[in-house]
């Protein structure tokens, strides 16, 4: 699809969505995305560009896969009630503005490899459970400190993030998160431990 006249190559939403259909649907039983509990929008040659409200359609969906494409912001998600997880791996994202408009229902955010300087807006999100957040651009414990917020939160992945690696030359940055949440379950994959997280409040005078 080209859009306007100055051709960018794109796929629309609507276009994935059909894609998305004819993909798996079969003979003998089709595939209807509104009725669709995971929809698989994904790497799309041309890649998506933009979410709109098209997305508002998939009432059904709890898993919503939109990585590997080239999206720059989170638009069009009111009406997608019943969303649990989303995938938004590997696009251009540089704000997390637009989660609120599933914060009632959902629990897990892929959100690596984009370009997010800050998590504000995740604490929008009180039944987040994972959050994957590898690979971006947190630079500072300011940024982090939306995280906070999120008492439901178990899993967190945030390697390859600036402040990971800062932090992690001072040795004590596992400690640093765990003080902060300590409520947290796993850390970059590997379990967050009770010496973890007592030496991380003391750190931060808790």
């Amino acid at each position: 699809v080209f859009s306007g006249s100055n051709l960018i190559c794109q796929t629309s939403i609507k276009d994935a969505i059909k894609k998305f259909e004819e993909k798996y649907s079969k003979p003998e039983q089709p595939m209807v995305a509104v009725e669709a509990e995971k929809v698989e929008l994904y790497g799309m040659m041309p890649p998506i560009l933009k979410m709109d409200a098209t997305l508002s359609t998939l009432k059904a969906c709890k898993h919503l896969a939109l990585s590997s494409n080239n999206i720059e912001k989170i638009t069009g998600l009111k009406g997608c009630e019943r969303l649990e997880i989303l995938s938004l791996g590997r696009n251009q994202i540089k704000k997390l503005d637009g989660v609120e408009d599933v914060a009632e229902t959902l629990q897990e955010l892929w959100i690596s490899y984009n370009i997010l300087g800050s998590l504000k807006g995740v604490e929008k999100l009180s039944k987040l459970r994972v959050l994957y957040c590898a690979q971006n651009l947190i630079t500072k414990w300011a940024d982090f400190e939306p995280l906070k917020e999120c008492k439901a939160l178990e899993e967190l992945i945030l390697v390859g993030n600036p402040l990971v690696d800062e932090a992690s030359k001072s040795g004590d940055y596992r400690e640093q998160v765990a003080g902060r949440m300590p409520w947290l379950k796993k850390l970059d994959g590997a379990p967050v431990t009770d010496d973890e997280r007592a030496a991380g409040q003391e750190k931060l005078g808790g």
